[in-house]
C-alpha cells in the first residue's frame, strides 16, 4: 500500500535505492579488480580495496534510512504487539523521536569531524579526500531524521483512521 509520503517522495526513493544498489556493484567490481591485482599487479593491489571501503561506508550509512523507511530498523516488538493500539502508537512515537534525537547527534558530529579533516586536507592512500568518505554518516542519517518525521506522520496518519 503507498502512502501518501511514498508518492510525494517517489523519485528521491528511486535515487536512494538506486544508489544504494550501485554502491553494491560497485564494491563487489572493485575487490575483484583487487584480487586480479595481488596476482597481476600487486603493487596496485590495495587501491581498488581502499575503494571498495569508501562505498562500503556510504552503503552502510545509506542503508540505515533505507531500513527506517522499510520500518525494517532493529526493533523488539513482540511484547509491545500486545499492547493495545493507542500504547502502541505512543510507543512508536518514543522509538522515532529517540531515533532523531540521536540522529542530529550523529549529524552534529559528523559535521565536527568533516570540518576538522577538511581543514587538514587528510587523504587516502590514493589521494582521495578523506572527507568525502566522512560526509557519509551525515547523509545517512540526516536522510534517516527524515524517514523518522515520515513514519511519525504514518503513525498520526494511522491514528487518525
Amino acid at each position: 500500500m503507498e502512502t501518501a509520503q511514498n508518492k510525494r517522495f517517489g523519485g528521491f526513493e528511486a535515487l536512494e535505492e538506486n544508489v544504494i544498489a550501485a554502491g553494491i556493484i560497485f564494491m563487489v567490481f572493485m575487490e575483484t579488480v583487487n584480487t586480479i591485482f595481488k596476482f597481476a599487479y600487486p603493487s596496485a593491489a590495495g587501491l581498488p580495496e581502499e575503494l571498495a571501503n569508501f562505498a562500503y561506508t556510504w552503503v552502510a550509512f545509506l542503508c540505515a534510512s533505507f531500513c527506517t523507511k522499510r520500518g525494517t530498523n532493529i526493533i523488539v516488538d513482540a511484547l509491545t504487539n500486545l499492547y493495545p493500539k493507542a500504547l502502541h502508537n505512543v510507543l512508536d512515537y518514543v522509538q522515532y523521536v529517540i531515533d532523531i534525537v540521536m540522529s542530529v547527534m550523529i549529524v552534529y558530529g559528523g559535521f565536527q569531524f568533516v570540518t576538522k579533516t577538511l581543514a587538514e586536507g587528510s587523504v587516502g592512500k590514493i589521494g582521495f579526500p578523506l572527507w568525502i568518505v566522512y560526509l557519509a554518516p551525515i547523509a545517512g542519517f540526516g536522510l534517516n531524521i527524515v524517514r523518522d518525521v515520515q513514519k511519525i506522520m504514518e503513525v498520526k496518519a494511522s491514528k487518525a483512521e
